[in-house]
């Protein structure tokens, strides 16, 4: 029998006797029945018997995987993989076979990663798994295919070697540019003559050679090599060089009496033919530089020279070898011939007095200086023996308090001349001067550096901005005669900004930089900021309301904290003030002693006081009688008055405690006292230790805080003592 649609088969006619019911096919996805189902039929049965068989789905799946090239889906044979479950743990290994198929069967229901621990040479390693799922009744093999990429990265090694001798070549430079002559980096060729580039891109590249060894032709064609995706091994180029067979010759032409170098001299270089092998003309160092002579002799012809200048009779011979690796020099030295004189006088425009110290540079009509003087107390200086021909008179240093000369004064040397030509070069004055400022502190006279300063002209323009410097001053150069203001605009903390600039000068022809001492005075107002808190808890109070009461006892201001506990109060003057609290936050006992403070003139940082406050605790009277030799029972006589000789009264050798007497009172010696290199800074030493020699005098300073608690402790006590005594009598 087969079942039908509703998964039932029916069995007609049985005689009775005993059965098994066998299943012999099942579907595809289940489990086939393992065991068959017994069953009888009895005699007289009247109803159909009814049996209900189940079938489990399958448990258990295959994995196909095929590896295959991402661009070719050629197979790749011979790639690991590792199947791991859902903790990692590896449940089988398998190795792609020739057609790139590796198969695992009998995975468990469940969640699997493919992870590849070996890949091909050549190809990249796959970096991310392969999540799969065996679900229950799989009938099928779950086939994944897994792409790799091959290589796109490649290394190059240059071998550099002499072309005939082989020998390897240390030091050579190379650039590798890729296809648009970007270059992509640069190696040099080590003691082996090896450089090795490594990660190229897959490409087409050029290996350029950047920088020869002396002695060797570089090379002049790039190599010209490719970087194929896949490549397992690295790509060697051999590089060979020649030995140069070339050299170069360096010219100097000089005077000959003062060494100086000459410009413009003409020489030809002749082969030993007589052949002209090339024309150099001299630079303005007096150098001239032949190139790629090739080996053999040569002859130095000097074919035009300076005006004034004898001209080289003599050529002069040299020779070229093979392997030179330096350059030939000569120097060529060149006699004057007729020369010439010059008388220079230097004056003032206005007055006609001479000057003296003004340096003069003669240039000859190339440009190139012949000779360097400087004027005598007379307002002269000579130059001797100029050779024929035309000059410039460069002034290159002027007295102190003139404009240096503009333009330069054209001479002429002429042949045959008898008498020295007379210059006269006259200056104006300066009309520019310099101003140093100098700020400092009025009362201490210390330097003040960051102060920002305008300078104004009578106009009010702004002419330019200044800041001091670590040494307190500030430089203003140039400024054209007439009148400024100095205006300050930005001063330091601390201190008050100058309200009424300062005004000053610039005359014409000051040699000295004029000098201004601003004096700035230190800030006489401060700030206080008020942290409330709760004594237990630390959690800030809103709502407290505070006065400040100046020594006069006068409220000078009265302020409420906000929802974070704070309260600030600015611009107070220089004064000792007290915090008095009027209004404690509900729930609080309110504060009564007020806390002193002083505002100190130059002040730049809020005082801080945070202020304690603690939880209303008005415990009820008890049941029992008070014994009085316990220690702490109050005497009914004195009630609230703790006793000094028992335990829990104040102790006066420990910081902090209050005394009965004077409780809350500062130490006078070093409670708060501000660090003079740290303003606002407590002394960490002794805080809040009370003193009963002094109990007035001190006042916390910027960023000192007010210890309340000893105060609000010794207050607790007499309180709670007052109604213990006040219970006992209720009760009586």
């Amino acid at each position: 029998v087969t079942t039908d649609k509703d998964g039932k088969a029916n069995v007609s006619e049985l005689s009775v006797g005993k059965y098994k019911l066998v299943e012999v096919e099942s579907l595809p996805g289940y489990k086939k029945l393992a065991k068959p189902v017994s069953f009888e039929i009895k005699k007289g049965m009247t109803e159909v018997l009814s049996l209900k068989v189940e079938n489990e789905q399958l448990d258990k799946g295959s994995v196909d995987i095929t590896k295959v090239d991402k661009d070719s889906q050629k197979a790749l044979e011979g790639v690991t993989f590792e199947v791991q479950d859902e903790k990692g743990k590896v449940v089988a290994k398998v190795k792609t076979d020739k057609e790139g198929k590796a198969t695992i069967s009998g995975l468990s229901v469940g969640n699997y990663k493919l992870v590849e621990v070996e890949s091909l040479p050549g190809y990249k390693k796959l970096t991310e798994p392969v999540s799969f799922e065996i679900k229950k009744g799989m009938t099928e093999v779950l086939s994944l295919k897994v792409e790799n990429e091959q290589l796109d990265k490649g290394s190059v090694e240059i071998t550099k070697v002499d072309k005939d001798s082989q020998k390897v070549l240390e030091g050579v430079v190379f650039e590798v540019q890729d296809e648009q002559g970007k270059v992509v980096t640069e190696v040099k060729t080590d003691k082996n003559g090896k450089a090795k580039i490594s990660d190229l891109s897959v490409g087409k590249y050029k290996l350029v050679e950047k920088e020869s060894l002396p002695g060797y032709k570089q090379l002049t064609e790039p190599v010209s090599f490719e970087i194929k995706k896949g490549m397992t091994e690295v790509l060697s180029l051999k590089i060979e060089n020649e030995m140069v067979d070339k050299g170069n010759v360096e010219i100097t032409k000089i005077d000959k009496d003062n060494k100086a170098p000459l410009a413009g001299v003409v020489f030809e270089v002749q082969d030993d033919k007589g052949k002209v092998v090339t024309k150099v003309t001299t630079d303005k160092a007096g150098k001239a530089t032949v190139s790629d002579l090739s080996v053999g002799k040569y002859k130095l012809v000097e074919v035009e020279s300076l005006p004034g200048y004898k001209k080289l009779e003599k050529p002069v011979p040299f020779e070229i070898t093979k392997g030179m690796t330096k350059s030939l020099t000569f120097t060529v030295e060149n006699e004057m011939v007729d020369t010439g004189n010059v008388e220079i006088t230097k004056i003032d425009k206005d007055s006609k007095a001479p000057l003296e110290n003004v340096v003069f540079e003669v240039r000859d009509s190339k440009g190139k200086v012949v000779a360097k003087v400087t004027t005598d107390k007379e307002g002269k200086a000579n130059v001797s023996d100029l050779s024929i021909g035309k000059y410039e008179l460069v002034e290159v240093e002027t007295p102190t308090g003139y404009k240096p000369l503009e333009k330069p004064v054209s001479f002429e040397i002429e042949k045959g001349r008898v008498t020295a030509l007379q210059l006269t070069v006259e200056n104006e004055l300066v009309d520019v001067g310099n101003v140093e400022i100098t700020k400092v502190d009025k009362d201490s006279q210390k330097v003040l550096e960051g102060v920002v300063f305008e300078v104004q002209d009578e106009q009010g323009k702004v002419v330019t901005e200044v800041t001091t410097d670590k040494d307190g001053k500030a430089n203003i150069s140039d400024l054209s005669v007439g009148k400024y203001k100095l205006v300050e605009t930005k001063s330091l903390p601390g201190y008050k900004k100058l309200t009424e600039p300062v005004s000053f000068e610039i005359k014409k022809g000051m040699t000295k930089v004029l000098s201004l001492k601003v004096e700035n005075e230190q800030l006489d107002k401060g700030s206080v900021e008020i942290t409330k808190m709760a004594a237990e808890s630390k959690e800030v109070l809103s709502g407290a309301v505070f006065e400040v009461h100046d020594e006069a006892g006068k409220v000078v201001v009265k302020v409420t904290t906000d929802k974070d506990g704070k309260a600030k109060i600015a611009d107070l003057s220089v004064g000792n003030y007290t915090l008095v609290e009027v209004e404690a936050p509900k729930g609080y006992e309110k504060l009564t002693n007020p806390i002193p403070f002083e505002i100190t003139n130059g002040m730049i940082n809020a005082v801080q006081l945070e202020v304690l406050n603690k939880l209303n605790h008005l415990a009820p009277p008890g049941p029992e009688k008070p014994d009085p030799e316990k220690p702490g029972t109050p005497d009914p006589e004195k009630p609230g008055t703790p006793d000094p000789e028992k335990p829990g009264t104040p102790d006066p050798e420990k910081p902090g405690t209050p005394n009965p007497e004077k409780p809350g009172t500062p130490n006078p010696e070093k409670p708060g006292t501000p660090n003079p290199e740290k303003p606002g800074t407590p002394n960490p030493e002794k805080p809040g230790t009370p003193n009963s020699e002094k109990p007035e005098k001190e006042l916390p300073k910027t960023g000192q805080k007010m210890p309340v608690e000893p105060y609000m402790g010794a207050l607790l006590v007499m309180m709670s003592f007052g109604l213990f005594v006040l219970g006992r009598k209720q009760q009586r």
